[in-house]
């Protein structure tokens, strides 16, 4: 059973790193992943827990902070082709879009799953986290988020009907359909440069768009590729009215 702390906090915008949700009036692009990476001590954990994380945060102090980041430099890559520019062009981007600032508009990131990990392995799990969240392990860490923090991140989708919800990591998929879609749901099913591009559109008329991890060598890495599936989803978009 979730202890109480966890579960206020975790179906709270948790897990958030934000920028702007978008309105009905102007709609965002939300770039989910999985869970943030790094990892984070069960002693930082409860702190985290105690903040109050009731609305979406506000995102970097400074657009630059994307480039610190492998993960983000590489999402920065595919929005620069959604915009209609060269992935080489993304630190231009990143200065005049400021995606995920403070004070910038039509940009959103979020993840799956609160807690950060080095990576999605169950092995990181340890008896601090059973004693901070409630739970024994991580499927049951996992399978709780499913069953109440979903739910709750499906309701920020039905307010604010981003235009596109990029979703990172393939091995995911049926987690982002379940979370942004409905569990019927058919997807389409491309391949670009022998690379997946699952894509749906929701109820709220939101364009869903699963792609592989951009940071692992089995992934979508190359920025041919990048600027390809950038290409797609832009001309997905377009075609079904997503903005």
């Amino acid at each position: 059973m979730a202890i109480p702390d966890f579960e206020k906090w975790a179906k709270s915008y948790s897990g958030c790193d934000g920028g702007d949700i978008g309105t009905l009036e102007q709609r965002a692009i939300w770039l989910c992943g999985i869970e943030w990476g790094g990892g984070l001590s069960a002693e930082h954990l409860k702190i985290n827990m105690l903040r109050d994380e009731s609305r979406p945060p506000a995102g970097y102090e400074d657009a630059a902070e994307n480039l610190g980041y492998i993960f983000n430099r590489q999402a920065l890559k595919m929005l620069s082709a959604i915009d209609g520019r060269k992935v080489s062009e993304y630190r231009d981007f990143c200065a005049q879009a400021r995606p995920f600032t403070k004070g910038s508009s039509g940009y959103f990131k979020l993840n799956l799953y609160p807690i950060a990990f080095k990576d999605t392995d169950q092995d990181w799990w340890h008896n601090e986290f059973a004693e901070a969240t409630g739970f024994d392990e991580k499927t049951a860490y996992l399978d709780w988020c499913k069953t109440y923090r979903f739910p709750q991140m499906r309701e920020w989708v039905r307010a604010a009907k981003p235009k596109l919800i990029l979703c990172l990591g393939k091995t995911y998929r049926t987690d982002f359909m379940h979370v942004f879609h409905d569990a019927s749901a058919t997807f389409h099913h491309e391949h670009i440069d022998d690379r997946d591009l699952w894509w749906s559109l929701n109820a709220e008329g939101t364009l869903i768009a699963i792609i592989p991890f951009m940071v692992n060598r089995h992934g979508l890495t190359k920025n041919d590729s990048i600027q390809k599936f950038g290409e797609r989803i832009a001309q997905l978009m377009e075609q079904h009215g997503c903005h």
